[in-house]
């Protein structure tokens, strides 16, 4: 399969608040290309909460999961410039640890990615709005990165206000948004659980891609892979990535 045939460079997988669900879906991004053939690479420009391996390296959860589906061997200096043990917004890690978050390392990075795969999946931090450093936002980043963006949502009561503010934020500053998945969708959802995704399309216009199940804190690549491509609309995803469908 041709590279030639992706509408885009990359994705930039946001999300309406913390811990919401985006490595999860940036996961099944990756699985779902990777199985079509494209070489997938992946990101996380900054990370904060991480722990210290082993040899005493900080490493992000989120980023260690990105590598697994992806397979990538990148430096993870390129894959995660700026990582942080604090568990807090990015800008007050930064400033915990008195480093300055520099925009021209994270593109730098980005570009480096970019030559050596097909497309990368990038995994924002937060949500859309969530200071990375002083006054430079997650926004700032997809802007300067000049990527399309995905935006992940809880299944639940919010989702619609949540998502619909992130996604007037993004048309806000000229940014292109994808769709929108619904992340931890329970086995018996109640009613703003299963009407949710028809008023949120309705409200934006903006593709609703799908419903990522609840894992109950049992994340594994292969479970989650398979669940994400069964619980997408695979046709529509197509559409979003591809000049030609497959």
């Amino acid at each position: 399969m041709k590279n030639g045939n992706l509408k885009y460079r990359g994705i930039f997988v946001t999300a309406t608040d913390t811990d919401v669900g985006k490595t999860a879906v940036a996961v099944g991004l990756v699985s779902f290309l990777s199985r079509l053939g494209f070489n997938v690479g992946v990101m996380k420009p900054v990370a904060s909460g991480a722990v210290r391996g082993n040899s005493g390296q900080l490493i992000s959860t989120d980023v260690t999961r990105l590598v697994e589906a992806s397979l990538s061997t990148d430096p993870i200096s390129w894959i995660n410039p700026y990582c942080f043990r604090a568990a807090v917004a990015p800008s007050l890690a930064a400033e915990m640890e008195n480093v300055q978050i520099k925009m021209e390392k994270i593109l730098d990075c980005f570009q480096k990615i970019s030559g050596h795969h097909d497309i990368i999946v990038v995994e924002g931090a937060g949500g859309i709005l969530t200071p990375i450093f002083k006054n430079l936002l997650v926004v700032d980043v997809i802007k300067a990165l000049q990527l399309p963006t995905v935006i992940v949502s809880k299944a639940g009561l919010g989702a619609i206000n949540h998502t619909t503010m992130t996604y007037e934020c993004l048309r806000s500053r000229g940014l292109e948004c994808l769709g929108f998945f619904l992340n931890r969708y329970p086995k018996s959802p109640n009613l703003p659980e299963q009407t949710n995704a028809r008023i949120i399309t309705a409200l934006t216009k903006v593709p609703y891609l799908g419903s990522i199940p609840d894992f109950e804190n049992q994340f594994s690549f292969k479970n989650l892979s398979e669940k994400f491509i069964n619980s997408v609309n695979k046709k529509l995803l197509s559409q979003v990535f591809f000049r030609e469908e497959f």
